[in-house]
């Protein structure tokens, strides 16, 4: 099996990224699955090569293993292939709210949702289906704020011809004291800012883990695949 983990490089790394990054190791692990790195900067006005650089950096720092690895901007010939697939099967329509309209698909089994949207950027929803698709992951863990995608997604992925689906595994999310799920939108503070003020990783993973399973006996420093095991 296939796994990936999928940070979008518009901000940095934040304990709710490391938290998912170690649910996806520990399933991997569990099902013998090797890992992909994508990078989902699809956004082109929020996300940086910046971002992607310490992104990377953080990862090897906790000590995150991955076998393969791609970024959305690298591949935009491939989304034109599926788009044009899609237009020629009289899927697609022009949404105007404002003075550029979205590209809407036509969802014979719930809600139209975005293809592009009103700056011709590609969307997640589409962009995330052709990418699984492309690179044979069939075992994607992610957040549970994800699961209303999945409908959405499952009915893209067979309309673009894939006949057998994912199996999707969502996991818990970290909040904050005001009840809210980290986010960089809200200016979550990075790891990086960790790394780079001498912490060790070993701390930063202990203190993770200890938030989100409180009922484990976890030693004040863990180890990378310690967590994993744990997890």
């Amino acid at each position: 099996m296939k796994t990936r983990f999928a940070p979008s490089p518009t901000g940095y790394l934040h304990k709710g990224h490391i938290w998912s990054a170690l649910c996806v190791a520990a399933v991997a692990k569990s099902k013998n699955a090797s890992i992909h790195l994508r990078i989902e900067d699809h956004d082109k006005l929020r996300c940086s090569k910046h971002f992607s650089d310490i992104i990377k950096k953080d990862l090897e720092w906790l000590g995150f293993e991955w076998q393969s690895e791609s970024i959305q901007s690298e591949r935009y010939e491939i989304y034109e292939k599926y788009f044009e697939f899609l237009q020629k099967k009289d899927l697609l329509y022009e949404l105007y709210k404002t003075d550029k309209p979205k590209i809407m698909l036509k969802n014979p089994k719930g809600e139209d949702f975005a293809i592009k949207d009103a700056l011709e950027q590609w969307t997640y929803q589409f962009a995330v289906v052709v990418d699984d698709f492309e690179d044979g992951i069939d075992l994607i863990v992610r957040g549970e704020d994800l699961k209303d995608s999945v409908d959405k997604q499952i009915t893209l992925a067979k309309i673009i011809g894939r006949t057998e689906m994912p199996l999707f595994i969502h996991h818990s999310l970290i909040y904050d004291s005001y009840g809210k799920k980290l986010s960089k939108r809200d200016g979550s503070e990075g790891i990086c800012k960790e790394r780079e003020s001498g912490a060790q990783p070993k701390k930063v993973l202990s203190e993770i883990c200890r938030l989100m399973l409180p009922g484990k006996d976890i030693p004040e420093e863990i180890g990378w695949g310690e967590a994993v095991a744990i997890v």
